[in-house]
């Protein structure tokens, strides 16, 4: 299972309800937030049927926390402390019902090393290169099949050539490995652009996970006709034959 960009932190991002800051102030939700709170729950209402009690890996694809950066105001609270709490509330019931959990480093400006401190905390995979609780890059084999997790991705504001991005990564990442005699991914899976999408050549696919973030002031500047639709994909290899492409399953949300 693969979710990404929480942005835990902004004031137009994911927020626990009920949350309780380090100074013992009550941070409660706006109205976008509870409308991101009740699609999280639906979510895990969905998650837990698909899985079905069966052992499940957990990729938390990078920019869990939104950090304080480019003196931004579009934020729940000014210590960073209080969102890596809230991170926590967030994930915590989900990460510890999965077999094992992966986090991957997402945005430097955004999460600096909180995603280390968040891996540590919930007992995240350690990435025996640096001995951290966080990946930059993370290779994951699962009946056969080869996936890599990275967050970042080329962006673009034209939402109709956004299948570049998906076949450039892919094939640029597959010639690298090859070229280098290297184990070439059958799956590589994204997050950063905000955008929900899979793309499939029938040899490979890519997927990227949708932000659980509404557009912020910079966004309606960059992206203003953006939609805000935040995701969740599991990949199902239940049944498939060793090498087999999983089953994806995926459930995304639509602003209105």
């Amino acid at each position: 299972m693969v979710l990404s960009d929480l942005h835990v932190g902004s004031t137009v991002g994911l927020w626990p309800d009920g949350f309780v800051s380090n100074e013992g102030n009550l941070i409660g939700q706006n109205k976008f937030q509870e409308w991101l709170w009740e699609c999280w729950e639906d979510m895990l209402k969905w998650s837990d049927k698909i899985i079905s009690k069966q052992p499940f890996e957990l990729v938390l694809n990078g920019d869990l926390v939104d950090g304080i950066h480019h003196k931004t105001l579009q934020v729940m609270t000014p210590d960073p402390g209080d969102q890596v709490d809230a991170v926590k509330a967030v994930l915590e019931p989900l990460a510890a019902s999965a077999a094992r959990l992966h986090l991957i480093k997402g945005t430097e400006c955004h999460t600096r090393n909180d995603e280390v401190r968040i891996g540590r905390a919930l007992n995240g995979s350690k990435d025996p290169s640096t001995g951290q609780h966080a990946w930059d890059s993370l290779d994951l084999r699962v009946n056969g099949v080869l996936y890599n997790f990275m967050h970042h991705i080329g962006t673009t504001a034209r939402s109709y050539l956004e299948a570049s991005a998906h076949s450039i990564a892919l094939g640029n990442l597959s010639h690298t490995r090859a070229r280098a005699k290297q184990p070439v991914p059958d799956i590589i899976v994204r997050g950063h652009r905000h955008r929900h999408g899979i793309w499939d050549d029938g040899n490979q696919m890519s997927v990227i996970t949708g932000a659980w973030q509404g557009l912020t002031r910079y966004g309606h500047k960059v992206v203003p006709g953006a939609i805000c639709q935040p995701s969740a994909v599991i990949f199902d290899h239940r049944g498939q034959e060793a090498g087999e492409p999983p089953l994806v399953h995926r459930r995304i949300y639509t602003a209105k």
